[in-house]
């Protein structure tokens, strides 16, 4: 708790909506989806953020995005997919397909916003990643940078723990099935995949064989002994400083 007097850190101003932040909330056909933008006083080019499967956009990881991609000049985006986080729905029914359709009315929402100049990023981890790239390989967008993002879904059934495992229904895994990842992104430009060495859900070879089929521009960077949320603070650092300097490059 705060002691009386004692000044808030950046951390804190930020979160409790001192700087410049708009709800919005987008109602869909049998759930809403719930997100904030993070707003600079002048227009700015837009980050947007995808969080994995049972993740939310309230992670610290998001946050701490927000936080320093806010300092230095661009807008933010985080929301809640369906059944995650502020977001109505079950998780029981997210599915790849359902997940797009959520980002492409989220992109959609924020299309022509007046403090956003149009320019927009996306930096996506594990499912959120993968549902980016899918939402990139259909609509424009300037640049894009992946977080421990899976090629394919179906082989990472049995490295999911089964108590996570339990909250899907089968339809997650046979709509994924609909989906070819690699010939889907095999035209993208301007995409950095960033992968742990140490991801116990995904294995680093995934971020070497998407590269392998992305069209430069491009980045790989692996950060060894790295887990799937790439939870050690000098790991989170090291990721969130190159998706930074790539946005630099790409999107300012």
């Amino acid at each position: 708790m705060k002691k009386k007097n004692q000044p808030l850190s950046r951390s804190a101003l930020f979160c409790e909506g001192i700087m410049n932040q708009e709800k919005f909330h987008i109602q869909l056909e049998d759930r809403i989806i719930k997100g904030v933008l993070h707003l600079l006083p002048t227009s700015a080019p837009a980050v947007v953020t995808c969080h994995g499967l049972f993740s939310s956009m309230q992670s610290e990881k998001f946050l701490h995005v927000a936080e320093v991609f806010s300092r230095v000049g661009f807008a933010v985006v985080r929301f809640d997919f369906g059944g995650c986080g502020e977001s109505t729905g079950s998780i029981a029914d997210t599915t790849v397909s359902r997940r797009l359709q959520e980002l492409e009315a989220v992109m959609q929402h924020i299309s022509g916003h007046a403090k956003l100049t149009g320019h927009y990023g996306i930096l996506g981890s594990s499912l959120g990643g993968y549902v980016g790239l899918l939402y990139a390989a259909r609509h424009p967008v300037d640049a894009l940078s992946v977080w421990a993002t899976p090629k394919e879904l179906l082989s990472l059934q049995h490295n999911i723990p089964a108590d996570d495992l339990q909250k899907l229904k089968a339809d997650f895994f046979s709509d994924a099935g609909r989906w070819n990842l690699p010939a889907e992104i095999a035209a993208l430009q301007f995409v950095q995949v960033i992968q742990g060495t140490e991801d116990e859900l995904v294995p680093w070879q995934h971020a070497e064989l998407m590269n392998q089929i992305l069209q430069e521009p491009k980045e790989l960077l692996l950060l060894p002994g790295a887990d799937h949320r790439i939870s050690q603070p000098q790991h989170r650092k090291l990721a969130t400083a190159q998706s930074l300097a790539w946005f630099k490059k790409h999107l300012l």
